[in-house]
């Protein structure tokens, strides 16, 4: 972890990213870059909206779970990171999408999280669970459907937010199984647009108290109403 509870005691809002990474991600756009590449800019984008943006900065946690890649598996690749200490990095994509596995490796990080900052005597707002991709999971259909319970329940408790982004190509009819919002779908490849709104959000629900109604950011920017 990169966190400081002694210098920037702030209330805390986690939001754990799971990306897909799959081989799929390596196709190219319209502008001559590929997915994984616009994707590592939005990336880039979220680094630099969260260093504009002053409460953000030092309120926002960021952890982020890759599903496929070189390694072809869910795995941790950014644990818990304080915005200050956030910088973003390219990814590399290659593998299946075992995104099954990936959701429930952010929940667990979310757990850990909100352990963290109990024991550390720091208040936190309800986390974030943002799912971004572009195809259909690889899991076994057993692993799929421990993924979409897990995630119900963790919903259902309170426990977390879940927000699922669907690039072109996506299966939203599975992206719609694991949370109770429906998934929403990218426009164009617009992950800056994307990342800069999940900035400007998640420092909305940061200066949030318990049972407050956070208002956010409309989603126009960034997303395709034509789906």
């Amino acid at each position: 972890m990169s966190t400081d509870y002694i210098n920037n005691p702030n209330q805390r809002t986690p939001c754990v990213l799971i990306l897909d990474i799959s081989a799929s991600m390596n196709e190219k756009t319209p502008t001559g870059r590929s997915r994984i590449q616009e994707l590592s800019a939005g990336l880039a984008s979220l680094q630099d909206a969260l260093n504009e943006d002053s409460t953000a900065i030092v309120r926002v946690q960021l952890a982020i779970v890759s599903v496929g890649g070189p390694r072809d598996q869910a795995e941790v690749m950014m644990d818990w990171t304080d915005a200050t200490h956030f910088h973003a990095f390219d990814l590399r994509a290659d593998g299946l999408t075992p995104l099954g596995n990936g959701l429930r490796l952010g929940l667990d990080l979310i757990e850990h999280a909100k352990e963290d900052l109990k024991s550390s005597g720091v208040s936190y707002t309800r986390p974030w669970m943002m799912v971004i991709s572009d195809g259909a999971p690889s899991d076994s259909q057993h692993e799929w459907n421990q993924a979409i319970h897990d995630c119900r329940r963790a919903e259902e408790e309170n426990k977390v937010e879940i927000f699922s982004i669907g690039v072109d190509g996506a299966d939203l009819s599975k992206m719609s199984e694991f949370s109770k919002r429906p998934p929403l779908i990218l426009a164009d490849m617009k992950f800056r647009e994307l990342f800069v709104w999940l900035s400007a959000s998640l420092s909305a629900a940061s200066r949030s108290r318990a049972g407050d109604q956070v208002s956010l950011p409309s989603t126009d920017p960034w997303r395709n109403f034509g789906l």
